[in-house]
Formats: C-alpha cells, structure tokens, sequence
C-alpha cells in the first residue's frame, strides 16, 4: 500500500505508525505542518512556523492549506489518507476537497476544543463529517466524539513494544526501598503534585519505606520541585528529567508501584498505564475512563479518584503491605497488555482495516 499520513511529523506516535508500516513493505509520504525527520519516509513539509502549543490564532493558518495539501497528495497518488487530530490537520483536509480519506481524533481535540466556542464545536463537526472514516484510541473517547458525529469509529489503541517494555528490563535485586514513580510530562493535568502531596503523608506516617522517581520535562518543573522541598521530601524524590523510550522501559520495571493520577478527561488511551503493565509493575490510576480502559480495574490495577492525594498514599501503602495483591496485579497486568495492546498486534489490526476498505473503494 502507497499511505500518506497528514499529521505532526516530530510526534512519537507519528513516528510509530510510519516506522511499522514501513518495515511491513509499504510505502509512507507524511504531510506535516511541523519539521521532522523520519527515515524512509517521503516528507512533504508546509512550515506554517505555528507551534503545537500556540494560540489558536495563530493556527487559523491551518485552514488555508487545503490547496497545498491537496496538490501534494494528487502528487502522490497515495491509497490510504490517514489524517491526525480532528481540529488541525482534520479541519485542513476538510477544506481541501480531498475525498475517501480517514481521521484518527488524539484526545484535546474531541474533549476541549469544542468547548470553547461554538466555532470551535463547528470545526471539529465539519472534520468529522467530512471524513470518510473515523478512527479512536479508545472506546471512552469514541464515545465522547459521538456527541459530534453519527458515524461510528474503528477503535485502534497506541500499542506498546513487549521487545521494548518488558520485565525483563528490571534491574534491581530486592532491597529495603519501595519505589514509585512515573513518566509523564511535569504538569497539573497528569497529577505530578497529587504524586508528591501522597508521598508527603506517606513519609510523615514513617510506615513505608518510600522513594520516587519522576521522569519528564513540563511548564511545571520548578513549581513541583519548590513542593517537594516545601512538603520535605526533596531528599526521597529523584527527578529524572527527559528520558528516552529504552529509559523509559527500564524505570518502570523498576519500580515496585507506578503512579499515573491523570486528572483530565483528555487523557484519552492511558499509554502510559499499558507501558507500565507491560514491565510487570503493579500500577495505581486515577478515575480516567482512558487510563480505566487500558488497563482491568482491581484487577491489574488499582483505581483512585482523580484530585485525591489521600487515596493515592492509602493505595500506596496498602500496595507495600499486601505483596500478594501488588504480585497479582503485576501479573494480570502483564497478561492484559499481551493480549490486548501489543504493539504488532495493534498495527496489524490497522493493517487489515486499511486493507479492508481499499477493497470497499475498489467496488
């Protein structure tokens, strides 16, 4: 198959579904509006010089590419259009006049960008609707999308390398600490300082051994690092900064409890949660419909309510003292990830449905 992807180029998850696909034997263009290089790819850029994270006056240049990017594609004459985000590069191919393409929706771009305005909630309508097929990460977030369109989503998860991510990565021999930890992005929306506030009362009850690792970069790293000094367990926080993928494997197999109190509804697949479980780590998570879905509540992990402190340090200790229960969720964990978000696995599932509907629009 000759596939265009219309979407960030310097994203992972970009750089995911292109390197898969190309070492499946096909051909892959991608179409971004932001700079970056991927090997193998045919990389046709638009610089719009817009930032991701920018306003979103500035990105209103969007809209106005849809010439360009139809030149292009006409160009390359590509089997399968796959467009990613619904409000960016989803609103520029429904104003190019390229037809029979699919949009995958990320997460912001179905939970916050049509509550800002009714222009917002008409763009990402018109996105939807102008696609021809519709593709989720979850089932939660399908769900939410369905407030904007009548058409029904394949769902198609982030899958997690087990070459990768495994619990083979793990390290450490049994020592006197207890770790926990996370890797995310060092802001509010993914519950850092709720991680910090538990350990806090975790460290003032003396019962528990603790120590954290956090790996991530973010717009609130000093404020989180003036916390932990204010709260008095700067001494038992380890920050990691920016890790790379390989890093990232071996600090959850290392850990005995992963954390990942996301507090946004926006938190659409729980990649993350998936990676974890992969690494054989017993994992807590907040009340996320996305984190619930990527992982078996009270099963392979354990559930909290988002902006709750307390139950994180509750579940933390409880984690410490029942080995058995932290065992038996790192199993089942493991188990799930195997079976259900196992990186071949999910592309190969892309894989047909792309091949599917090549065969529907060749009748």
């Amino acid at each position: 198959m000759k596939i265009c992807f219309v979407g960030p180029a310097n994203s992972s998850h970009i750089v995911k579904w292109c390197n898969w696909f190309l070492k499946k034997g096909h051909k892959v263009s991608v179409i971004s509006f932001t700079p970056g290089e991927i090997d193998g790819v045919d990389m046709h850029l638009i610089d719009l010089k817009v930032d991701a994270g920018g306003s979103d006056f500035g990105k209103i240049k969007y809209m106005f590419t849809g010439k360009q990017i139809k030149k292009i594609i006409d160009e390359i004459k590509p089997d399968i259009i796959n467009a990613h985000y619904a409000t960016s590069y989803g609103v520029a191919l429904a104003l190019s006049g390229v037809k029979d393409y699919v949009l995958s929706v990320w997460g912001a771009d179905i939970y916050d960008f049509p509550k800002k305005s009714p222009l917002h909630k008409f763009l990402l309508k018109l996105s939807l609707r102008k696609a021809s097929h519709l593709f989720s990460t979850s089932r939660a977030m399908a769900d939410e999308a369905s407030k904007y369109t009548d058409k029904r989503f394949e769902i198609t998860p982030f899958g997690v390398d087990m070459n990768l991510f495994n619990p083979d990565k793990r390290t450490r021999g049994r020592d006197e600490d207890f770790i926990i930890g996370t890797v995310k992005a060092l802001s509010d929306k993914y519950g850092i300082a709720d991680i910090l506030k538990a350990v806090s009362i975790i460290k003032k009850e003396g019962n528990v051994p603790v120590k954290v690792r956090i790996a991530g970069k973010g717009p609130q790293e000093d404020e989180y690092r003036k916390m932990a000094q204010d709260l008095g367990i700067s001494d038992i926080v380890t920050w990691l900064g920016f890790i790379s993928q390989e890093e990232a494997a071996a600090e959850w197999a290392n850990m005995d409890v992963a954390i990942i109190p996301s507090t946004l509804e926006s938190e659409s697949f729980g990649v993350s949660a998936v990676e974890a479980e992969a690494c054989g780590t017993a994992v807590v998570i907040s009340d996320i419909p996305g984190l619930m879905e990527a992982t078996k509540p009270g099963k392979s992990s354990v559930v909290v309510k988002r902006n709750n402190y307390e139950e994180i340090a509750r579940a933390v200790e409880k984690l410490y003292f029942d080995e058995d229960l932290r065992n038996s969720l790192a199993s089942e964990g493991l188990k799930y990830a195997g079976e259900k978000y196992e990186l071949n696995y999910c592309f190969s599932n892309i894989e047909k449905i792309f091949s599917n509907l090549l065969g529907r629009e060749s009748k």
